[in-house]
């Protein structure tokens, strides 16, 4: 029997309650990672094992296991998503495949259900673990970034199933932990086999198509100054008095906004789908050891962005890298004192990007079915990282993303994403699947 884009619409539109009650449940694990895995708590298991649930009830055979990250960290040095330090125990992910009846295109879904903790209590209007539905919003932790998407894909396939619709192609779930910290999860799912000949990635894009998304590299400009008392008069720093710190640290931070100036202009630091070009954001600072003594130190952390074309050989941000070293060569030649005691970058992290072409099948296949739920169909990038990379890159499976939620959302205190929204892409995936899987394998 064949189904009718109505039909499916109908269906979806039908079990809006059930798709807000999948959610609330996914926000009801505090499913928090932190930058020191082993500190991570049950909540990432305990929702993996409540996906396992719903998954094998509607016929996918499941996979759930603990990663092995040092194992992982040795196959792929030096490759996207093998990042040191990571652990996995009681950490799993869970990948799913419900067997079409044959010979069609097989579909991935997939998505991180790990999440940032949520900051001062003070910040938020209620507890981000105890979802709530208040004037057509559903608040709390994880509901944009991503759990919103977990949950919208969950109900696709599972109203799929409950309407009767028969697929001839393979439907790949996965579930991974570890992305808000490097995407290991994911490269552990890749190397795990689990792959199609197309996937969706539901991070949040407020329901719009997005097959391009932003290299990341994390990084600290360590700067080493001469601490000494701020209130007496300084010797001159060659004859053995202080240098501040702070002001070096000024002068890093008015060089790094020259870079991004130049940045905005570059025709390689831009792309059409992307709002803005790439950036240097400084995120952290941490200057100084005493409150009556000159700074002995400043380290600068920053987030950089960079584009699929510009990717080294290893497929990751070795060009961008050796710019902004460079960069920060350049700026110490300028003063006296850092020309002969530089500042110094040290990486931290460096996560793909991926980009699908706009004229792929599958892109092209999901802007009907997106257009079919009545949303805008054109491509548009995504701004932050996601795992997209790992998944198209080493898994050979075409990856976009699309999700429900103002993607400016997440990590924010009182997260919330509209019930309208996540009807809205429930529907769209829905419709692809069912789409895409009854086309012919090529």
């Amino acid at each position: 029997m064949t189904l009718s884009t109505q039909t499916i619409s109908q269906a979806v539109e039908a079990r809006a309650d059930r798709i807000v009650e999948t959610l609330s449940r996914l926000v009801s694990f505090p499913s928090i990672v932190m930058n020191d895995p082993r500190q991570a708590g049950p909540g990432e298991r305990d929702c993996q094992l409540y996906l396992q649930q719903r998954l094998e009830a509607i016929g996918f055979t499941t996979d759930l296991w603990d990663p092995d990250g040092p194992a992982l960290l040795e196959k792929y040095a030096g490759r996207p998503g093998a990042n040191k330090g990571r652990t996995f125990d009681g950490r799993p992910n869970l990948g799913g495949t419900l067997a079409g009846s044959g010979k069609g295109r097989s579909i991935m879904l997939t998505g991180h259900i790990d999440v940032v903790p949520p900051g001062p209590a003070t910040h938020w209007t209620s507890d981000p673990f105890v979802p709530m539905v208040k004037d057509g919003f559903v608040h709390g932790r994880g509901t944009v970034d991503m759990k919103g998407g977990v949950a919208c894909m969950l109900m696709a396939v599972e109203i799929l199933k409950e309407i009767g619709a028969e697929l001839k192609g393979d439907v790949v779930f996965t579930t991974v932990v570890d992305e808000e910290i490097g995407g290991m999860g994911s490269l552990a799912m890749v190397d795990r086999g689990f792959k199609a000949d197309a996937g969706i990635m539901t991070e949040p894009t407020a329901n719009r198509i997005a097959p391009l998304c932003h290299g990341i590299l994390w990084g600290r400009i360590v700067i080493d100054g001469i601490s000494g008392h701020a209130e007496l008069t300084p010797n001159a720093w060659h004859a053995g008095g202080p240098v501040d710190a702070v002001q070096l640290c000024r002068q890093m931070l008015d060089g790094l906004d020259i870079l991004n100036r130049r940045w905005m202009y570059e025709p390689r630091k831009n792309h059409p789908l992307m709002a803005m070009p790439n950036q240097i954001i400084v995120t952290q600072l941490h200057v100084g050891e005493h409150p009556s003594s000159m700074a002995g130190r400043a380290e600068i952390t920053i987030d950089v962005q960079y584009l699929p074309h510009e990717k080294d050989e290893f497929g990751l941000g070795g060009h961008v890298k050796r710019e902004i070293e460079e960069h920060v060569a350049a700026l110490c030649l300028s003063d006296p004192y850092l020309r002969q005691h530089p500042a110094r970058v040290e990486w931290i992290l460096d996560a793909d990007c991926a980009e699908v072409p706009a004229d792929h099948p599958f892109v092209e296949t999901f802007q009907g079915a997106v257009a079919a739920a009545t949303l805008d169909p054109a491509l548009a990038g995504f701004g932050a990282h996601s795992d997209i990379g790992l998944p198209t890159g080493l898994g050979n499976t075409p990856t976009v993303n699309f999700g429900p939620g103002d993607p400016a959302q997440s990590h924010q205190p009182n997260e919330r994403v509209s019930i309208e929204d996540l009807v809205a892409c429930t529907k769209a995936i829905a419709l692809a699947i069912y789409g895409w899987t009854n086309l012919e394998k090529a």
